[in-house]
């Protein structure tokens, strides 16, 4: 919308000047002491052309409905959203990248009076501005922060009369907010890697109740933990084939006093565009944390590896 603002008010400009110097040289034709006109005027550079932004919203819809099934089996209703937008500059020998991205899920099993449980659940944001070295070695300051933004909770004894519903996770327990100074390399703006030896990871337990539990690795009682260690970030996307994209991304950080145990997590997925409105995501990510206590699938708690997979159909809007 700026653009186009700014657009017609420079085209107004230039035809008023180009009526005028019209109007001006017919008037003077004859006399020799009027010095010319010059048909060029230099256009100014407009800023906005080193901006480059968008944002891409993902909605999918799911309804089983089943009434008198003789196979078995049970009606559910499922939605899930995400949200993606990018902000990015690059001027000379800056360059500064902003991404956003929320994502929300929900799925209910059965009829109306069950609850709706939680599929998914994202907060992530990050903003990286580097000095270039080179138009591929650059000198980057870069700021992460993830988060959740409803409670997550763990059913023990599901489908009896002793059913529970325990407390696990909230906004804020856990956040993690990372910062970041290193070395970058860029290849073809397709592959980035950053090695960042100053590093500084904060995580946030603002609840209560997993506070006093010394729940992701914070002392009992407190509600931030701080750490300085290394981190090796990066991303990578390529076209596959014809409107079929491959990203993936890391992020690697080890606590100096714990070194080399190493916060891992990892993400990788497929985007397939049917048409402008339709399309398909395949996604999965992996997280280790020395300092997180899952349960598993057997309703045992330790340190494990932790696994998300998601394939996605729905409607796509772009901006």
């Amino acid at each position: 919308m700026n653009k186009l603002f700014l657009t017609a008010i420079l085209f107004g400009w230039l035809s008023c000047i180009a009526f005028a110097q019209g109007k001006d040289t017919t008037a003077v034709a004859d006399s020799t002491q009027v010095p010319a006109v010059s048909d060029t005027i230099p256009a100014k550079p407009d800023s906005l052309i080193f901006w480059k932004q968008g944002v891409k919203m993902n909605i999918n819809l799911q309804q089983v409905g089943l009434t008198n099934w003789a196979a078995g089996g049970e009606s559910s209703f499922a939605v899930g959203t995400v949200i993606e937008g990018h902000m990015n500059y690059e001027k000379g020998e800056v360059v500064w990248e902003n991404n956003a991205k929320i994502g929300y899920g929900v799925i209910r099993n059965g009829g109306e009076g069950n609850r709706f449980e939680k599929t998914d659940d994202l907060l992530d944001l990050t903003s990286k501005y580097s000095q270039k070295f080179s138009e591929k070695v650059l000198m980057s300051t870069a700021i992460n922060f993830k988060t959740q933004m409803d409670e997550g909770v763990r059913i023990e004894n599901a489908g009896t009369e002793d059913e529970e519903r325990v407390l696990i996770s909230d906004f804020m327990s856990p956040g993690y907010l990372q910062a970041s100074l290193g070395l970058s390399y860029r290849d073809e703006k397709a592959f980035t890697t950053t090695l960042a030896p100053f590093t500084g990871r904060f995580t946030f337990v603002l609840n209560d109740t997993l506070s006093k539990q010394g729940a992701f690795g914070i002392n009992p009682g407190d509600k931030i933990r701080s750490e300085a260690g290394i981190s090796w970030t990066g991303g990578y996307k390529k076209d596959v084939w014809e409107n079929v994209k491959f990203q993936s991304s890391f992020n690697f950080f080890s606590n100096y006093e714990k070194f080399p145990n190493t916060v891992v997590n990892v993400q990788a997925g497929l985007n397939m565009k049917v048409n402008n409105f339709i399309s398909s995501n395949i996604s999965s990510q992996l997280i280790y944390d020395d300092d997180v206590i899952v349960t598993r699938n057997d309703g045992s708690m330790g340190r494990d590896i932790q696994l998300k997979n998601v394939i996605n159909v729905g409607f796509t809007l772009g901006f």
